[in-house]
């Protein structure tokens, strides 16, 4: 009995070890994963510098970070834990790296395909872009596009 106890223990801790990956999302209380200040142009810059590295890092070691949509139907993302090791002794963490990532991604879809997306069109895992951020996005729309299009090996 004893034994099937310690074994029932051992297996619930790997499950909650697989699945704490997916635990890894903005966790600031009742603020969604999208509820933080707009990126800045410096912010902008080194996503532009970082995104090559980090897309080749996840094609070779398969890390796992995706958008979804949260229980309160708002688009959030998350990540791994294997994931969350790629941002250690880095600028960035996690949350900041994916919140610009994924407002750049929906600014450049929104200016290339405007119309397609508006409305009901728009993806329900697809941030609301603000004015200031469509701007922002604007400005540096050709180096994001080379940095997220970037051919990896």
């Amino acid at each position: 009995m004893q034994s099937t106890v310690r074994l029932l223990g051992a297996l619930v801790s790997v499950v909650l070890l697989l699945c704490a990956g997916q635990v890894f999302a903005a966790q600031e209380g009742e603020k969604g994963f999208h509820d933080q200040p707009p990126m800045t142009n410096a912010e902008v810059e080194r996503f532009i510098a970082d995104f090559p590295a980090f897309k080749q890092w996840m094609m070779h070691e398969g890390g796992d970070a995706q958008p979804v949509v949260d229980a309160k139907g708002q688009p959030s993302f998350l990540w791994d834990a294997k994931t969350a090791v790629w941002f250690s002794g880095k600028e960035w963490t996690p949350e900041r790296f994916f919140y610009v990532m994924t407002h750049c991604s929906a600014a450049v879809a929104l200016i290339r395909f405007g119309s397609e997306l508006a409305g009901d069109k728009r993806p329900p895992d697809m941030p609301v872009i603000d004015e200031y951020e469509m701007n922002l996005v604007r400005r540096y729309e050709e180096k994001l596009l080379q940095a997220l299009s970037a051919n990896t090996q």
